[in-house]
């Protein structure tokens, strides 16, 4: 995420609200429906809980508008965990170059039992 949390403006936005479509940090973000469903921030909480119907924020876009923009952070996030990851191939010894090999006639140093 490159946004920054709308309540706590020098945080960094973890995700965005499933309701009103605003990014926020962890702290104000309620996962009520589990980690898999869209998060909603505090105030859409409250409202979708029924405790104060007027405490929801007004959504910045339409429920497509919002699905889209969700569809897309989770294709980039995957998008950067891929590159991140170092193919196996990579992490082989450069072409040309050989390991040295020990001796098998050399025996390996025994380190004393207090060591």
């Amino acid at each position: 995420m490159q946004g920054r949390c709308d309540k706590h403006l020098f945080e960094a936005a973890e995700d965005m609200c499933g309701k009103c479509g605003y990014e926020f940090c962890a702290e104000c973000l309620v996962y009520a429906f589990g980690a898999k469903k869209p998060p909603f921030c505090i105030p859409c909480a409250v409202a979708a809980a029924g405790i104060r119907s007027n405490a929801g924020i007004k959504p910045m876009a339409d429920a497509r508008e919002l699905k889209a923009l969700r569809k897309e952070r989770r294709s980039a996030a995957r998008k950067q965990r891929r590159s991140q990851e170092t193919p196996e191939s990579m992490l082989d010894v450069m072409p040309g170059y050989e390991q040295p090999t020990m001796p098998s006639s050399v025996p390996s140093p025994v380190l004393p039992a207090n060591y």
